[in-house]
């Protein structure tokens, strides 16, 4: 409510104000800012009117932190400047962001415009119509709009229109940031980058005198790029200008060249028609000499064909004897093979045949043993069934006896029957009732007597069989322990074989390596062999040499004279397959091959001192031109190589010596291919030479002949300068040590092959010993498996059937049971017995001894009876008994046989193969025999043809040496005649090509030549019409060519020379026309250049600003500081904008000083202070004023460690003002340009704010009392809800309300 109430109280006197003042002024109308309305924009929640602002001096005082500065962010906001000016990075953060307000879509600023007109006595006029309002508006998207009185604008027309009310725009020094003061102080009296701003641009920028600027650096720009261009053009003239007269020199002399390659035409058109008359004479000569030696060579041809013949029939018997003993070889090795294979199937066949007699006689030995059980067992029942009726005949016989004796008994019992009846009847009774039990008795022994038998002839057989089976196993264990041996046996000899075998291959792989040891070390032996040779042979041609070369190397080696390198033959190297060749093409191999001029020099001078003759020198530096050539890739005719390619040199710079002898020389591989190349239509390849030393000129000589080519002028490998005898002492022993090492390899070898030769013999006889033991393994293995076959049966023989078993176990029983019933019946009759005895004892006493003897009679019949009987039981059990074993031996003897048939069967057949092996072995030992007899015979043959062969073929070969010999004669001769012939051809058409040269040369010599008078005179050369012979023509050729090649020109140099002038004449032109245009360009920079000096001298625009603004600044500052001094200074007084402006100030008591270069010293400490606190709850405030102790300064960030520099600010302020004053605009806003100074000097800025206000507003943030309490308008600033809030009072109307109060 307190707040409406003075607003409405403010706008009433306002408006009282203007009303009353409305009588009319002749001042000029001017811009206010009204009031600004932020809706949603930073720390200002919904829609917040701040202002209005009085027309000329409005404070906006509030709390830190409370928003103030955002008054300025939306000035700057709606003046359309960037989110980072405003602290931010975009244009979106604008947008309010608090707990009660989020995510709100917008934010926009609207400053309320006035124009108005100041009248005399303080109050104003307000214009009609011109309020507008400019609002721009902010989105989240980061886009923003610009809007004139709610109609939509843009930026250009919003700027236009500031502009056109004198708002400064462009420079912006109506707003004053918070820090920017200091960094005015900052500045350096330059900018040293693009975008860097110093005190000189700050200074134009205001003055108007940097519209010259851009123009005046673009012509600076291009006319330096012009002056480099020159500077370019001038070097290219220059660079011309010393080709073409470098190339004067060379032009002269490729004309002298020119006329000396005439003069050397018509002497080499002489030379070859002298040299075609030659050939013709020598071509007649050689016909004759070729038909004498056709017809000698036809005579030796025919001898060479019969011996050849007859060569060719002993030929054909030698390899017929030849092929007759490797068939023999081949045969006795089959046989020995064959024999081999023999020997092991002998012992095969040996050990089965063994092992077979082995099995035939235990078969054999088993026949016998059987056959003679069964004859005991046929004995045995034979006696049995013959004694059986025997006493089946006694039996009755006994009877018979026994009744009688009965009989006699019961006649002398009868005599004593009365004594004896009642004994006798009582006996009867007693032998009645001991009848039965007799009766049993002797059945009862008879059934016991045979179980007994059968039973023991049972337990025999099993206890047979078991034996039979013990034998066997025993047997086998037997085997298996000869097989252990005969395995261990095996596995030594196996062990034997792969040590012989390892042996073997240990020997064969060191001969191995020992024959790629020794391939290895006889290239690097024949490599120290030819070391040796060429070593020697460089000796040699030490001693060879002569005294001119030996001084010259001499020289070298001791350092009299620098820069020899040598011979040039002993520079390079070449294979031997070239070596004529080079010899003959390149006689530059002997010369002296020196570094430089001076070098040659020298060696001449020592050559003269010493008096050792003459020698010829090649000089490097003087092949030089040669190098481009060298490096070029050439084509030859028919692919022929180019003998400077073939050359190998270890120093590269040799190559130009060689390429300088030899140029473009090819080397052919006959005088065909030679004739066609060198006669061709390539001139580059005219210099042609064979193989074997035939060579073509360029001019189209040739030379050649003779019975062996010269060579050996150059080596196969670079030859040494010189050689010590101590490095051929070396070499030789390097030899001899690589001798003795390859002996002792093939020492090795030898002793290697007698290794594995004497191995391999010692492995074939253990394989033999191997083949035997394996043989005799299996044999064994055999005979035990037949063991182990029989072992079933065997056992099951020792293991009792079980119908016998049972058998026995029942015969057991039945034994038993006998002899149990026996028993039982012995003594159940052993009473009546007893009792018969005693009866009959006194029957016998009543009778007498007649009685008793006659008793004893029928007792011992009645006991032979009984005997007789068993004997009879006894002998049918052993009977059947008996037949039973027989059958069952019968059985086996049956098996037997049968196996030992097979097995006699298997003998015969065994012993029929290895009569066939026997026979075939004796086959094979006789082959052998009668081959090596074969042998023996045929080699004396062999020997006899060999001898007679050799002999016609020593003769052939003498004749065939003969007429090789003739051949090549003939050959020789043919070629001669040949090379003549071609010599002839070629010297013709050398001659037609010579003057078709000589007319061409002529027309290129009349064409190229400045003087005609050089011309004329080389061709009226005298010695050209005289007579002469082909030796002084070709004389003077070689001294032609050796003079022409000694001037080396460059032909190309007149054609050169004129591109040359017309390049120089061109450039020339160039430099005139870069001339022209920098000299327009410069003209154009001085005339930029002049208008901004003359802009700034004459019309005295720049200086009279810059004077003025220094003038004011002057006095700002003494002002400001009570009795300082400050100025500007031109760096450069003559040129105002090569170095910029210094700000110097002369603080009070102090001495001038740079104001960036202030030192900590000038800092000064404020004094107590009295501050002003707003307080602040809800819309009602209060203003009380408290002075602060001086040591709470430090406490808000007052002390002396935490001021800013406080001339600095001062300075910067005083600046400021000057500058306000030089181009002063309506309105001026500032953000606490007063921090950093003190009560005194804040007092006086701010009556120098409140003296400038008569006819500009002023907005001015800040929180000092001395600055805020000369405010017509206070802004109060707080936060609530972190949502700013604004309240607006006039201080003039506070003050009187609390004096009222």
């Amino acid at each position: 409510m307190g707040m409406e109430s003075g607003d409405d109280e403010f706008m009433t006197s306002e408006s009282n104000s203007v009303r009353t003042s409305a009588g009319g002024s002749s001042k000029a109308p001017r811009l206010f800012i009204k009031e600004m309305i932020m809706r949603n924009f930073k720390s200002y929640a919904g829609e917040q009117r701040v202002g209005p602002f009085h027309k000329s001096f409005s404070a906006v005082v509030g709390p830190n932190g409370s928003g103030k500065s955002n008054v300025i962010d939306a000035m700057l906001f709606v003046f359309g400047k960037r989110a980072k000016q405003m602290r931010l990075n975009k244009v979106s953060e604008l947008i309010h962001n608090s707990t009660n307000h989020q995510n709100l879509d917008s934010a926009g600023v609207s400053v309320h415009f006035q124009e108005i007109i100041d009248l005399d006595d303080g109050t104003f006029e307000a214009v009609s119509g011109s309020d507008f309002v400019i609002t721009r508006v902010a989105f989240r998207d980061n886009s923003s709009k610009y809007y004139i009185n709610d109609r939509l604008s843009n930026f250009t027309e919003v700027t236009k229109k500031l502009k056109g009310k004198g708002v400064d725009l462009d420079n912006n020094r109506f707003l004053i940031l918070q820090g920017e003061v200091e960094q005015i102080s900052l500045m350096r009296p330059k900018a040293q980058g693009l975008h860097d701003e110093g005190f000189l641009e700050y200074l134009e920028d205001i003055i108007g005198t940097n519209k010259y600027v851009e123009k005046i650096d673009e012509s600076s720009k291009e006319l330096e790029s012009l002056n480099e261009k020159r500077s370019g053009v001038v070097q290219m003239v220059k660079l011309a200008e010393k080709e073409r007269d470098s190339l004067e020199d060379v032009k002269n002399e490729a004309e002298a060249y020119m006329l000396q390659e005439l003069s050397l035409l018509k002497w080499q058109e002489k030379a070859t028609k002298l040299a075609h008359e030659d050939t013709s004479a020598r071509m007649m000569e050689l016909h004759t000499s070729v038909s004498s030696l056709e017809e000698n060579l036809k005579a030796e041809r025919e001898k060479i064909q019969e011996s050849h013949k007859t060569m060719k029939e002993l030929e054909i018997v030698h390899k017929k004897y030849i092929k007759r003993q490797e068939e023999l070889d081949n045969d006795l090795r089959t046989c020995k093979e064959e024999f081999k294979e023999f020997e092991r199937q002998d012992v095969k066949y040996r050990e089965d045949l063994k092992h077979m007699k082995q099995k035939m006689k235990k078969l054999e030995d088993k026949l016998e043993k059987d056959s003679s059980k069964i004859d005991d067992l046929t004995k045995e029942c034979e006696n049995s069934a013959n004694l059986i009726p025997k006493l089946e005949d006694n039996i009755p016989k006994l009877q018979k006896l026994l009744l009688e004796e009965e009989r006699m008994l019961e006649e002398v019992v009868e005599n004593s029957k009365v004594e004896t009846e009642r004994y006798r009847s009582e006996l009867v009774k007693v032998r009645a009732e001991l009848e039965p039990w007799e009766k049993q008795l002797i059945d009862h022994k008879g059934k016991l007597e045979v179980a007994y038998t059968e039973s023991k002839l049972l337990t025999e057989k099993h206890e047979a069989g078991r034996a039979a089976f013990e034998n066997a196993h025993k047997q086998m264990d037997n085997i298996s322990g000869s097989i252990e041996m005969k395995t261990a046996t095996i596995a030594k000899l196996q062990s034997d074989i792969e040590k012989h075998k390892l042996e073997a291959s240990e020997a064969r792989k060191v001969e191995q390596e020992s024959i790629k040891e020794q391939e290895e070390l006889i290239p690097l032996e024949q490599a120290a062999r030819q070391k040796v040779a060429e070593l020697k042979s460089i000796i040699d041609l030490e001693k060879s040499q002569g005294s001119v070369l030996k001084a010259i190397l001499h020289a070298k080696e001791s350092n009299e004279i620098r820069g020899i390198h040598g011979r040039m033959g002993d520079l390079g190297a070449i294979d031997a397959k070239y070596d004529v060749a080079i010899s003959t093409a390149c006689p530059g191999l002997d010369y002296i091959v020196v570094e430089t001029t001076a070098a040659a020099q020298a060696c001449v001078e020592l050559l003269r001192r010493e008096k050792l003759g003459v020698a010829t020198f090649m000089i490097l530096e003087k092949q030089v031109d040669h190098s481009s050539k060298m490096k070029h890739n050439v084509s030859t005719p028919e692919g022929v190589p180019r003998l400077f390619d073939l050359v190998r040199v270890q120093d590269e710079r040799m190559k130009l010596a060689f390429y300088a002898a030899l140029g473009n020389t090819v080397v052919a591989k006959d005088l065909d291919q030679a004739t066609r190349i060198a006669y061709g239509g390539n001139l580059e390849f005219r210099r042609v030479v064979t193989l074997d030393g035939a060579l073509f000129e360029k001019s189209g000589t040739m030379s050649g002949g003779g019975t062996k080519p010269r060579g050996g002028k150059m080596g196969t490998s670079i030859r040494a300068t010189s050689v010590s005898g101590e490095a051929v002492t070396i070499a030789e022993e390097e030899l001899s040590t690589m001798v003795d090492r390859l002996n002792g390899i093939r020492q090795r070898i030898a002793d290697s092959v007698k290794h594995y030769q004497a191995s391999e013999k010692a492995i074939a006889h253990l394989e033999m010993e191997l083949a035997k033991s394996q043989k005799e393994i299996d044999s064994l293995n055999t005979e035990h498996s037949y063991l182990e076959k029989q072992l079933g049966s065997l056992k099951a023989a020792s293991e009792p059937k079980k119908d016998e078993l049972d058998r026995l176990e029942e015969l057991k029983r039945i034994i038993v049971t006998e002899e149990k019933e026996i028993d039982r019946l012995i003594q159940g009759s052993k009473k009546l017995k007893e009792k018969t005895l005693e009866l009959q004892s006194k029957i016998e006493n009543a009778g007498g001894e007649r009685l008793k003897s006659q008793k004893a009679k029928v007792n011992r019949i009645q006991s032979d009876m009984d005997k007789n009987s068993t004997e009879i039981n006894r002998h049918k059990v052993q009977i059947e008994t008996g037949h039973k074993m027989i059958k069952k031996l019968t059985k086996g003897i049956e098996d037997s046989r049968k196996e030992k048939e097979r097995l006699t069967e298997e003998r015969e057949k065994l012993r029929g193969i290895f009569k066939e092996i026997e026979e075939k072995a004796f086959a094979v030992q006789e082959n052998y025999k009668k081959t090596q007899e074969l042998i023996d015979q045929h080699k004396e043959v062999l020997d006899k043809a060999k001898s007679e062969y050799e002999k016609v073929k020593k003769i052939v070969d003498e004749l065939r040496a003969s007429e090789v010999d003739a051949d090549y004669r003939l050959q020789d001769m043919k070629k001669s005649y040949k090379e003549l012939e071609l010599k002839g051809k070629g010297y013709k058409k050398k001659l037609d090509d010579l003057q078709n040269a000589l007319l061409h040369h002529m027309e290129q010599t009349q064409k190229e030549l400045e003087d005609p008078e050089k011309l004329q005179a080389t061709l009226a050369d005298k010695t050209l019409a005289e007579a002469c012979d082909l030796k002084r023509a070709l004389e003077r050729v070689v001294l032609l060519e050796a003079q022409v090649k000694d001037m080396n020109p460059n032909l190309e140099s007149i054609s050169e020379y004129r591109r040359k002038v017309s390049s120089y004449n061109e450039r020339v032109e160039e430099l005139n026309l870069v001339t022209q245009q920098r000299d327009d360009i410069k003209r154009q920079y001085d005339e930029w250049r002049k208008k901004r000096l003359v802009f700034s001298f004459l019309l005295d625009e720049f200086m009279a600003g810059f004077n003025t603004i220094s003038l004011k600044l002057k006095e700002m500052y003494q002002m400001i500081t009570l009795g300082g001094d400050a100025e500007l200074e031109l760096v450069d007084s003559l040129d105002p904008f090569s170095e910029g402006v210094v700000f110097s100030v002369r603080p009070p008591k102090k001495s001038w000083k740079n104001i960036a270069n202030l030192s900590g010293g000038e800092k000064v400490m404020p004094k107590p202070l009295f501050y002003i606190c707003v307080i602040l709850s809800g819309n009602e405030f209060q203003v009380l004023p408290q002075r602060i102790p001086e040591v709470c300064l430090y406490t808000f960030g007052y002390g002396n460690n935490d001021t800013f520099h406080y001339f600095q600010t001062l300075s910067s302020l005083a600046l400021v003002f000057a500058l306000h004053h030089y181009k002063p605009t309506p309105l001026y806003v500032m953000d606490e340009i007063d921090a950093a100074l003190d009560f005194k000097n804040v007092s006086i800025v701010g009556h120098y704010v409140k003296d400038r206000t008569k006819d500009a507003q002023f907005i001015i943030i800040s929180l000092r009392n001395n600055m805020f309490e000369l405010a017509d308008r206070l802004v109060g600033i707080y936060k609530t809800d972190n949502c700013t809030k604004s309240i607006t009072i006039n201080p003039g109307s506070f003050v009187v309300c609390q004096n009222a109060a």
